[in-house]
């Protein structure tokens, strides 16, 4: 974090001037991640073995929520958000849940449903490159509706997500893959 003592404002320029924070390369590389390094996790969540649900996820950034089953995250010193990369075939994605943050998803290739609520029957479509913020608390889900396999970018953005909370409808389909 920048420290006052360290900026100065300009009334000419009516702007802040000052130096950078010193950081070597290492540490700068230690931040990098390259998406053909990250390790896939295809069973990150609890609905990932749900007939629709089907997906793997890429940690790039951050610890993420409580209940995520990672194989690895490329760069763990983020404190304040995580991206994830999600990579699913035709029709599959996340089923409705909610955090205790807001969490932007972003297309990357494919075409992309984000739904919401109880019921998941609000939603959006996003083409490339187009995104969306969901705020707290709201049950949400994505889903590839595209007719190939297509990326999805995910950000959740909190110091702490808690746990992630699954729709009520989930409930059964949980306790019968449980047995």
């Amino acid at each position: 974090m920048r420290n006052e003592r360290d900026m100065r404002f300009d009334t000419e320029s009516e702007a802040w001037f000052g130096k950078s924070r010193s950081v070597s390369p290492e540490e700068m590389e230690a931040r990098v991640w390259r998406f053909d390094e990250l390790v896939p996790s295809p069973r990150a969540f609890l609905d990932c073995t749900l007939p629709g649900h089907v997906r793997t996820l890429f940690s790039a950034l951050g610890g993420g929520a409580d209940d995520e089953q990672l194989e690895g995250t490329a760069v763990e010193q983020a404190t304040n958000y995580h991206i994830d990369f999600v990579k699913a075939p035709p029709g599959n994605g996340a089923a409705l849940h909610s955090h205790g943050s807001e969490e932007t998803f972003v297309a990357l290739t494919g075409r992309w449903e984000i739904y919401w609520g109880d019921d998941g029957k609000e939603s959006v479509v996003l083409e490339p490159f187009d995104g969306i913020v969901v705020p707290d608390g709201v049950l949400r889900g994505f889903r590839n509706a595209s007719d190939a396999e297509a990326l999805l970018l995910t950000i959740l953005g909190a110091h702490d997500a808690g746990h992630c909370v699954w729709s009520e409808t989930l409930q059964p389909a949980f306790a019968k893959a449980t047995r």
